[in-house]
């Protein structure tokens, strides 16, 4: 069944027009609401202008994500900077659904006894507990998150 409406002269999909493709869509806009909001919400601080124990993660990196039980996947940015010898703030921005945009904020704490490891844990709107732990060794970043049902990797290589 294609749906026509008069604000948009092209018919609507099939998988549009059910109720839980809907529901879907107006979870995925709430959710990128609320990670836009906080991202945008969150103060900057000086960058850390010490050293650290491992190479220095700083920087714009480049990539993508893919989800391991949906097989979605989409390209995926960050802006990594250092705030202690332990410690690096991220604001990773990227899209799926081809079109739908997201971004969210992350500290990733270095794992004790390690040079390359960083571990995240944040609470976020409707997927939960968000974990990600990353290696992050000379030009490359490989990470593996999870939250409620999702779980995946990131892969991204430095850009400058």
């Amino acid at each position: 069944m294609l749906i026509r409406s008069p604000f948009c002269p092209v018919a609507a999909s099939p998988i549009a027009a059910s109720p839980v493709a809907a529901r879907r869509l107006l979870i995925t806009a709430v959710l990128l609401a609320g990670l836009v909001g906080a991202a945008a919400s969150s103060s900057a601080s000086e960058p850390y202008r010490g050293t650290s124990v491992g190479s220095d993660a700083s920087g714009v990196w480049r990539g993508s994500w893919h989800s391991s039980p949906t097989g979605h996947r989409g390209p995926l940015n960050a802006k990594i900077r250092q705030v202690s010898p332990d410690r690096y703030e991220a604001l990773f921005y990227g899209r799926f659904f081809v079109v739908i945009p997201f971004a969210y904020r992350a500290t990733l704490d270095r794992v004790p006894g390690t040079a390359d490891l960083y571990h995240s844990s944040k609470r976020m709107p409707i997927v939960g507990n968000y974990q990600t732990t990353a290696r992050i060794s000379g030009g490359n970043f490989q990470a593996n998150f999870q939250s409620g049902k999702d779980s995946g990797v990131f892969q991204m290589s430095r850009r400058r």
